[in-house]
């Protein structure tokens, strides 16, 4: 029985008894989705990778991003207070600096090897698009909503965090916003800055920076690349029109 405006009716035959618009009974065990039914299709990938050789490099890199600060007024882009350095930092001249680029190029070689589709093979090749800099946050200093869609990938290594105050949660922590609009699966993903952390994330995907509240620097370096995968018979075929004398594209 049901009822509707205070009166008690028996349900209608054929329709299932409570919201009419609810659908009918179903046997839990026959809810579930057979095989090959389901794809996954659009994947959001995020390296989160740990530079245990570059992190005992990051008291030097502080150093430096500090220096750097004296003498360089930095630029406005999704920074709010803080200070966020010119976008040369991979020309710096100190040896830490060259380390981590390394390691940077490496995790982008190896993300793009595994995303790439199924029978494709190359030489991946890297470029900076938009180069690489050093973003430094002090008390209330954060990065607004922002990405980097020029770029294939985008990446931010953590040198140092600061003293954060306990208080408020997810202080000076990055989000990642679900790209899919009006999705009912839609959220934010949180990661926790570590030291010696790096992030690698596709251009696209937009990102900020909760405010940072504590004492000291909270210092990354961030980065964006090009990618470009040459197969291997076109290596081969630009290798015989060198040979021959004959441009190369």
């Amino acid at each position: 029985m049901e009822v509707r405006g205070g009166k008690t009716h028996a349900p209608r035959p054929g329709l299932p008894s409570g919201d009419p618009g609810a659908p009918a009974p179903r046997d839990e065990a026959a809810m579930v989705c057979k095989p090959g039914e389901l794809k996954s299709i659009f994947p959001t990938v995020v390296l989160a990778r740990r530079l245990d050789s570059i992190l005992p490099m990051n008291g030097r890199l502080h150093e430096i991003v500090l220096e750097r600060e004296k003498i360089d007024p930095g630029l406005g882009a999704s920074n709010v207070g803080g200070w966020h350095s010119q976008g040369d930092l991979m020309n710096w001249d100190y040896p830490e600096i060259r380390a981590l680029m390394r390691e940077c190029f490496e995790a982008g070689r190896d993300m793009t090897q595994a995303t790439l589709p199924p029978g494709v093979d190359g030489d991946i090749r890297l470029r900076f698009n938009g180069g690489c800099w050093a973003n430094l946050l002090r008390d209330g200093g954060y990065n607004t909503v922002h990405n980097h869609a020029a770029a294939v990938w985008s990446g931010c290594y953590y040198v140092s965090l600061g003293d954060p105050d306990p208080q408020p949660n997810y202080n000076g922590w990055i989000e990642f916003q679900d790209p899919r609009p009006a999705n009912i699966h839609s959220h934010k993903e949180k990661v926790r800055p570590e030291a010696g952390l790096l992030l690698l994330f596709p251009g696209w995907l937009n990102h900020y920076v909760n405010p940072f509240r504590g004492r000291g620097e909270r210092i990354s370096i961030a980065f964006n690349f090009d990618v470009e995968v040459v197969p291997r018979k076109m290596q081969a075929a630009d290798l015989r029109a060198f040979t021959q004398g004959s441009p190369v594209g």
